[in-house]
């Protein structure tokens, strides 16, 4: 914020994410900083209003997708197309000028931080004609560590390790047993000297040579580009030896326009279920639909609406999921994870303990 300031820009904070449209619609701006459940939100709110589209615009918009894909995988191979370009030209301004005009018209860059954004999400916002960087660090690495930039963006990536940085993979951090993946640690004179007085907490973290220990699990590619796949403290293991990490399998389940939230676990089981909180709107609009009424209590237990999740948690896992990773049992919870009821922090990660204190019991029932 101070960095932007101090460049001659304005800002506006937004104070309520149901008001984000209608904020931006306000506000005007040329850049979104956010955490991907903002960019998730965007995502399904036009993709919801597509489909209450006429035939004729949904083929439209579907159409400009598969160009700006077909142009976006040109400029990856450094080639170039006058009939995708002259496609892309007209389709931009069909479709994509109309989308943008209800992101307030001026939106050119969007940046997401604080967890992985769903690579489908990003790939779709970027396809509209508004530029997505994604960036990775922590506080005690002053905080950026790597970032995506005009001249180096690879969406699914955090980008490559800023100027002065090295990032390294600690692959025996996970008992060597995920290929290339490991331990992100971060080397460089960003990362702190220490956490004041605490010794012992420091010392965890901070290897001789200066490394710190980030506790995210990690790739890097062979261009340098860095990938986070998940928490080390968050990973666990199925009854048969399978190590799962729960939340880029989270992202994947919001991307259903009937889910806001979910949990996954499966620690020591012999498989995964889930806690799945509704979007409301959603399920009340499904409910009228199929003449439920409108008890949202009733309407969790319903066979039909419990039928219609099940498939929905299907095809969200299907050709994404590994096997062993697939969802065997879920329960509907009306109560929205927050930072409210502590199950959320600040910047939006699911408290997994919390949440576990609270639903101990009904996430034991998934598996009686």
């Amino acid at each position: 914020l101070h960095s932007g300031i101090s460049l001659g820009s304005s800002a506006a904070l937004c104070d309520n994410v149901d008001k984000l449209i209608g904020y931006l619609s306000e506000v005007r701006p040329t850049v979104l900083f956010s955490v991907p459940r903002i960019f998730n939100k965007i995502y399904d709110g036009l993709n919801k209003k597509m489909a209450a589209e006429s035939p004729v615009k949904r083929f439209l918009f579907g159409r400009a997708l598969e160009v700006a894909v077909q142009r976006r995988n040109l400029e990856n191979t450094g080639s170039t197309s006058l009939l995708v370009d002259v496609q892309h030209r007209v389709l931009d301004q069909l479709v994509f000028s109309k989308v943008r005009d209800r992101l307030g018209g001026n939106l050119k860059y969007a940046f997401s931080g604080g967890a992985a954004i769903s690579r489908e999400v990003a790939e779709f916002i970027d396809n509209v004609g508004i530029k997505v960087y994604e960036g990775y660090g922590l506080s005690e690495t002053s905080p950026i560590a790597t970032a995506n930039s005009p001249t180096a963006q690879r969406i699914g990536s955090v980008g490559k390790a800023i100027p002065g940085v090295e990032i390294i993979i600690d692959r025996d951090a996970v008992g060597g047993t995920m290929g290339d993946q490991g331990e992100i640690l971060v080397k460089g004179p960003n990362v702190m000297q220490g956490y004041h007085n605490l010794p012992e907490q420091t010392a965890a973290v901070m290897r001789e040579d200066g490394a710190f220990r980030t506790g995210d699990i990690g790739r890097i590619d062979a261009e340098g580009y860095v990938y986070i796949t998940g928490r080390i403290k968050e990973q666990y293991k199925l009854l048969n030896g399978k190590y799962v990490v729960p939340a880029p399998l989270e992202e994947q389940l919001k991307l259903s326009g009937y889910i806001n939230q979910a949990m996954v676990y499966g620690a020591n089981q012999a498989h995964n279920v889930a806690l799945v909180v509704p979007d409301m709107p959603a399920l009340t609009a499904l409910a009228k639909e199929k003449g439920l009424g409108s008890d949202v209590g009733a309407l969790l237990e319903n066979e039909t609406i419990r039928s219609f999740y099940a498939s929905e948690l299907a095809k969200q896992a299907q050709d994404v999921f590994k096997r062993f990773e697939r969802i065997k049992a879920f329960k509907l919870i009306p109560e929205e994870f927050s930072t409210d009821n502590d199950m959320l922090t600040p910047t939006l990660k699911l408290k997994r303990r919390n949440v576990m204190a609270a639903y101990q019991d009904t996430i034991d029932a998934l598996y009686t």
